[in-house]
Protein backbone atom coordinates (compact mmCIF):
# COMPACT_ATOMS: atom_id res chain seq x y z
CA UNK A 1 0.00 0.00 0.00
CA UNK A 2 2.62 2.38 0.90
CA UNK A 3 4.42 1.70 -2.69
CA UNK A 4 1.16 2.78 -4.34
CA UNK A 5 1.02 5.61 -2.44
CA UNK A 6 4.73 6.79 -3.49
CA UNK A 7 4.15 6.17 -6.71
CA UNK A 8 0.80 8.21 -6.90
CA UNK A 9 2.95 11.09 -5.36
CA UNK A 10 5.90 10.67 -8.29
CA UNK A 11 3.68 10.62 -11.02
CA UNK A 12 2.30 14.19 -11.16
CA UNK A 13 5.76 14.56 -11.11
CA UNK A 14 7.06 12.71 -14.04
CA UNK A 15 3.86 13.64 -16.05
CA UNK A 16 4.21 17.33 -14.99
CA UNK A 17 7.03 19.60 -15.97
CA UNK A 18 9.59 17.30 -15.79
CA UNK A 19 9.32 16.02 -19.07
CA UNK A 20 11.03 17.01 -22.51
CA UNK A 21 9.69 15.93 -26.01
CA UNK A 22 11.21 15.54 -29.45
CA UNK A 23 10.27 15.41 -33.00
CA UNK A 24 11.27 12.17 -34.69
CA UNK A 25 10.60 10.62 -38.14
CA UNK A 26 6.69 10.07 -38.85
CA UNK A 27 6.71 6.60 -40.10
CA UNK A 28 3.71 5.51 -42.32
CA UNK A 29 2.90 2.41 -44.03
CA UNK A 30 3.20 1.91 -47.62
CA UNK A 31 -0.08 2.43 -49.94
CA UNK A 32 0.32 -0.46 -51.56
CA UNK A 33 2.22 -4.21 -50.38
CA UNK A 34 2.32 -7.07 -52.66
CA UNK A 35 2.52 -10.30 -51.23
CA UNK A 36 4.37 -13.62 -53.16
CA UNK A 37 5.72 -16.61 -52.25
CA UNK A 38 9.63 -17.86 -52.80
CA UNK A 39 8.32 -19.96 -56.05
CA UNK A 40 6.37 -16.85 -57.58
CA UNK A 41 9.98 -14.90 -57.20
CA UNK A 42 11.66 -17.33 -58.41
CA UNK A 43 9.86 -17.75 -61.70
CA UNK A 44 9.97 -14.06 -62.04
CA UNK A 45 13.52 -13.86 -61.46
CA UNK A 46 14.01 -16.89 -64.08
CA UNK A 47 11.39 -15.20 -66.34
CA UNK A 48 13.11 -12.01 -66.63
CA UNK A 49 17.17 -13.29 -66.72
CA UNK A 50 15.58 -15.20 -69.53
CA UNK A 51 14.05 -12.70 -71.47
CA UNK A 52 17.30 -11.01 -71.78
CA UNK A 53 19.90 -12.05 -74.44
CA UNK A 54 21.68 -8.86 -75.24
CA UNK A 55 22.10 -5.48 -74.15
CA UNK A 56 23.23 -2.69 -75.80
CA UNK A 57 23.23 0.71 -73.56
CA UNK A 58 24.36 4.37 -73.46
CA UNK A 59 25.07 5.50 -69.96
CA UNK A 60 26.85 8.18 -67.55
CA UNK A 61 29.15 6.50 -64.98
CA UNK A 62 30.74 8.43 -61.98
CA UNK A 63 33.17 6.48 -60.18
CA UNK A 64 34.53 6.91 -56.29
CA UNK A 65 37.17 5.59 -54.72
CA UNK A 66 38.55 4.87 -51.03
CA UNK A 67 36.43 4.37 -47.80
CA UNK A 68 37.34 4.02 -44.19
CA UNK A 69 40.55 2.29 -44.57
CA UNK A 70 41.83 4.74 -46.96
CA UNK A 71 40.35 7.60 -44.45
CA UNK A 72 38.78 9.63 -47.67
CA UNK A 73 37.06 9.49 -50.43
CA UNK A 74 37.72 10.75 -54.25
CA UNK A 75 34.81 11.31 -56.64
CA UNK A 76 35.92 11.53 -60.43
CA UNK A 77 34.21 13.61 -62.62
CA UNK A 78 31.05 11.71 -64.99
CA UNK A 79 32.13 10.50 -68.04
CA UNK A 80 29.83 9.37 -70.15
CA UNK A 81 30.45 5.28 -72.46
CA UNK A 82 28.73 2.27 -73.48
CA UNK A 83 28.01 -1.02 -71.80
CA UNK A 84 27.31 -4.14 -74.87
CA UNK A 85 25.87 -7.64 -72.95
CA UNK A 86 25.54 -10.65 -74.80
CA UNK A 87 24.91 -14.07 -73.13
CA UNK A 88 26.49 -15.98 -72.14
CA UNK A 89 29.31 -13.96 -71.20
CA UNK A 90 30.51 -11.18 -73.29
CA UNK A 91 30.76 -7.56 -72.20
CA UNK A 92 32.32 -4.43 -73.71
CA UNK A 93 32.06 -1.53 -71.77
CA UNK A 94 33.37 1.95 -73.46
CA UNK A 95 34.20 5.06 -71.61
CA UNK A 96 34.69 8.56 -73.23
CA UNK A 97 36.62 11.72 -72.04
CA UNK A 98 34.13 14.99 -70.99
CA UNK A 99 33.37 17.51 -73.46
CA UNK A 100 35.85 15.87 -76.51
CA UNK A 101 34.21 12.46 -76.17
CA UNK A 102 37.55 10.58 -76.97
CA UNK A 103 37.48 7.17 -75.42
CA UNK A 104 39.27 7.19 -72.22
CA UNK A 105 38.93 3.59 -71.91
CA UNK A 106 38.10 0.22 -74.03
CA UNK A 107 37.44 -2.93 -71.92
CA UNK A 108 36.28 -6.84 -73.38
CA UNK A 109 35.56 -9.93 -71.74
CA UNK A 110 34.20 -13.43 -72.60
CA UNK A 111 33.78 -14.13 -68.77
CA UNK A 112 37.37 -15.55 -68.24
CA UNK A 113 39.40 -13.18 -69.98
CA UNK A 114 39.41 -9.67 -70.11
CA UNK A 115 41.56 -7.14 -72.33
CA UNK A 116 41.73 -3.49 -71.38
CA UNK A 117 42.88 -0.54 -73.72
CA UNK A 118 43.68 2.90 -72.23
CA UNK A 119 44.62 4.99 -75.34
CA UNK A 120 45.59 8.16 -73.53
CA UNK A 121 48.56 9.38 -72.07
CA UNK A 122 50.23 9.34 -69.43
CA UNK A 123 48.99 5.65 -69.93
CA UNK A 124 48.80 4.93 -73.31
CA UNK A 125 48.65 1.10 -72.57
CA UNK A 126 46.92 -2.12 -72.55
CA UNK A 127 46.17 -4.42 -70.15
CA UNK A 128 45.04 -8.15 -70.67
CA UNK A 129 44.45 -11.00 -67.66
CA UNK A 130 41.88 -13.24 -66.22
CA UNK A 131 38.79 -12.47 -64.20
CA UNK A 132 39.96 -13.61 -61.81
CA UNK A 133 42.17 -11.37 -59.42
CA UNK A 134 44.33 -13.21 -57.64
CA UNK A 135 46.73 -10.23 -56.53
CA UNK A 136 44.62 -7.43 -55.55
CA UNK A 137 46.00 -4.05 -56.58
CA UNK A 138 46.26 -1.41 -53.48
CA UNK A 139 45.10 0.94 -56.04
CA UNK A 140 41.34 0.32 -56.24
CA UNK A 141 39.61 0.63 -60.00
CA UNK A 142 42.73 -1.71 -61.00
CA UNK A 143 40.92 -4.17 -59.02
CA UNK A 144 37.91 -3.52 -61.75
CA UNK A 145 36.91 -6.38 -63.82
CA UNK A 146 33.81 -6.42 -66.46
CA UNK A 147 32.24 -9.36 -64.72
CA UNK A 148 31.29 -6.47 -61.91
CA UNK A 149 29.28 -4.90 -64.86
CA UNK A 150 27.86 -8.15 -65.97
CA UNK A 151 26.45 -9.44 -62.96
CA UNK A 152 25.32 -5.70 -62.10
CA UNK A 153 23.19 -5.26 -64.96
CA UNK A 154 21.70 -9.01 -65.23
CA UNK A 155 20.32 -10.34 -62.36
CA UNK A 156 21.26 -13.78 -62.68
CA UNK A 157 18.38 -16.54 -62.59
CA UNK A 158 18.13 -20.23 -60.09
CA UNK A 159 19.91 -22.58 -61.38
CA UNK A 160 18.33 -26.45 -61.03
CA UNK A 161 20.83 -27.28 -58.53
CA UNK A 162 20.38 -23.97 -56.07
CA UNK A 163 18.53 -23.84 -53.22
CA UNK A 164 16.88 -21.05 -52.08
CA UNK A 165 15.00 -19.12 -49.21
CA UNK A 166 12.63 -16.55 -48.33
CA UNK A 167 12.91 -14.08 -45.56
CA UNK A 168 10.82 -10.67 -44.63
CA UNK A 169 12.24 -7.46 -43.70
CA UNK A 170 11.80 -3.89 -43.36
CA UNK A 171 13.27 -0.71 -45.19
CA UNK A 172 12.36 2.92 -44.55
CA UNK A 173 12.29 5.14 -47.78
CA UNK A 174 12.51 9.18 -46.69
CA UNK A 175 9.22 10.96 -48.58
CA UNK A 176 10.00 14.34 -46.48
CA UNK A 177 13.25 15.33 -45.13
CA UNK A 178 11.46 18.67 -43.58
CA UNK A 179 8.51 17.33 -42.05
CA UNK A 180 9.99 13.84 -41.21
CA UNK A 181 8.45 11.62 -42.79
CA UNK A 182 9.65 7.98 -44.08
CA UNK A 183 7.21 5.21 -45.49
CA UNK A 184 7.74 1.54 -43.46
CA UNK A 185 8.12 -0.38 -46.65
CA UNK A 186 8.34 -3.97 -46.16
CA UNK A 187 10.25 -6.30 -48.60
CA UNK A 188 10.99 -9.69 -49.34
CA UNK A 189 14.81 -10.81 -49.51
CA UNK A 190 15.76 -14.19 -51.58
CA UNK A 191 18.58 -15.93 -50.73
CA UNK A 192 20.25 -18.27 -53.46
CA UNK A 193 22.18 -20.86 -51.59
CA UNK A 194 25.05 -23.16 -53.95
CA UNK A 195 25.20 -27.00 -51.91
CA UNK A 196 28.63 -27.24 -50.50
CA UNK A 197 30.08 -31.00 -49.72
CA UNK A 198 28.58 -32.15 -46.51
CA UNK A 199 25.79 -30.94 -46.54
CA UNK A 200 26.78 -27.14 -46.35
CA UNK A 201 24.71 -24.77 -48.42
CA UNK A 202 26.87 -21.72 -49.00
CA UNK A 203 24.97 -17.90 -49.97
CA UNK A 204 25.69 -16.66 -53.06
CA UNK A 205 23.61 -14.06 -53.74
CA UNK A 206 20.48 -12.13 -51.83
CA UNK A 207 18.13 -10.14 -54.00
CA UNK A 208 16.07 -7.89 -52.22
CA UNK A 209 12.48 -7.22 -53.40
CA UNK A 210 10.16 -4.15 -53.01
CA UNK A 211 6.71 -5.39 -51.91
CA UNK A 212 5.27 -2.59 -53.36
CA UNK A 213 6.48 -3.23 -57.11
CA UNK A 214 8.34 -6.26 -56.44
CA UNK A 215 11.41 -5.24 -58.49
CA UNK A 216 14.66 -5.94 -57.00
CA UNK A 217 16.01 -2.73 -55.32
CA UNK A 218 19.41 -4.07 -54.15
CA UNK A 219 21.19 -7.58 -54.68
CA UNK A 220 23.93 -8.50 -52.11
CA UNK A 221 26.73 -10.97 -53.68
CA UNK A 222 28.43 -13.05 -51.76
CA UNK A 223 32.03 -14.79 -51.96
CA UNK A 224 33.10 -18.46 -51.10
CA UNK A 225 34.15 -16.96 -47.68
CA UNK A 226 30.31 -15.50 -46.85
CA UNK A 227 31.25 -11.78 -47.32
CA UNK A 228 29.61 -9.66 -49.29
CA UNK A 229 31.81 -8.50 -51.98
CA UNK A 230 29.34 -6.46 -54.17
CA UNK A 231 26.34 -4.98 -53.33
CA UNK A 232 24.71 -3.54 -56.21
CA UNK A 233 21.25 -0.73 -55.88
CA UNK A 234 18.66 -0.56 -58.68
CA UNK A 235 15.90 2.34 -59.19
CA UNK A 236 14.58 4.69 -61.10
CA UNK A 237 12.73 1.31 -63.04
CA UNK A 238 11.03 2.02 -66.82
CA UNK A 239 8.98 -0.55 -69.19
CA UNK A 240 10.65 -1.73 -72.23
CA UNK A 241 8.25 -3.98 -73.52
CA UNK A 242 7.85 -7.19 -71.45
CA UNK A 243 10.74 -6.09 -69.41
CA UNK A 244 11.35 -3.64 -66.23
CA UNK A 245 15.23 -2.15 -65.79
CA UNK A 246 16.48 -0.07 -63.69
CA UNK A 247 17.81 2.92 -65.24
CA UNK A 248 20.00 3.76 -61.94
CA UNK A 249 22.30 1.17 -61.00
CA UNK A 250 24.49 1.60 -58.19
CA UNK A 251 27.64 -0.99 -57.86
CA UNK A 252 29.46 -1.15 -54.22
CA UNK A 253 32.47 -2.77 -53.88
CA UNK A 254 33.25 -2.41 -49.84
CA UNK A 255 36.56 -4.55 -50.07
CA UNK A 256 38.26 -2.70 -52.98
CA UNK A 257 36.97 0.55 -51.42
CA UNK A 258 35.09 1.78 -54.84
CA UNK A 259 31.51 2.49 -55.71
CA UNK A 260 30.28 2.94 -59.12
CA UNK A 261 26.78 5.09 -60.11
CA UNK A 262 25.80 4.45 -63.63
CA UNK A 263 22.95 5.90 -65.03
CA UNK A 264 21.35 4.47 -68.11
CA UNK A 265 20.47 7.05 -71.00
CA UNK A 266 19.50 4.69 -73.57
CA UNK A 267 18.71 1.05 -73.45
CA UNK A 268 18.00 -1.46 -76.31
CA UNK A 269 17.56 -5.22 -75.55
CA UNK A 270 17.30 -8.15 -77.46
CA UNK A 271 19.05 -6.50 -80.78
CA UNK A 272 21.59 -8.68 -82.57
CA UNK A 273 25.31 -7.96 -81.66
CA UNK A 274 28.00 -9.86 -84.13
CA UNK A 275 30.91 -10.86 -82.84
CA UNK A 276 32.47 -8.10 -83.99
CA UNK A 277 30.82 -6.16 -81.04
CA UNK A 278 33.66 -8.16 -78.89
CA UNK A 279 36.32 -8.08 -80.43
CA UNK A 280 39.11 -5.56 -78.75
CA UNK A 281 42.78 -5.43 -81.10
CA UNK A 282 45.59 -4.03 -79.03
CA UNK A 283 47.11 -1.47 -81.30
CA UNK A 284 50.59 -1.85 -82.72
CA UNK A 285 53.50 -1.05 -80.45
CA UNK A 286 51.21 -0.06 -77.07
CA UNK A 287 52.72 -1.84 -74.08
CA UNK A 288 50.67 -4.61 -72.40
CA UNK A 289 50.67 -5.32 -69.11
CA UNK A 290 49.88 -8.58 -67.84
CA UNK A 291 48.08 -9.54 -64.70
CA UNK A 292 48.23 -12.07 -62.85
Amino acid sequence: MLSWLLLLGVAPVLTGCYKHTRIVQQIRPPEVVMDATATDLVRKLNTNFDALQTLNTSITLTASVGGGHAGKVTTYTSVKGYILLRKPRDIRVILQAPLLGSVLANMVSDGKNFKLVIPVAPYNKAIVGTEEIKTPSKHALENLRPSVFFDAFLIHGVGPDDDVALTQSDRLLTTDVRKHQVIEEPDYDLAVLHKQAGNILETARVVRYSRSTLLPFQQDIYDDKGRIVTTVLYSNYQRFGDLDFPMSIDIRRPYDEYELKIDVTKLTANKTLDNDSFNLEIPPGMTTQHLD
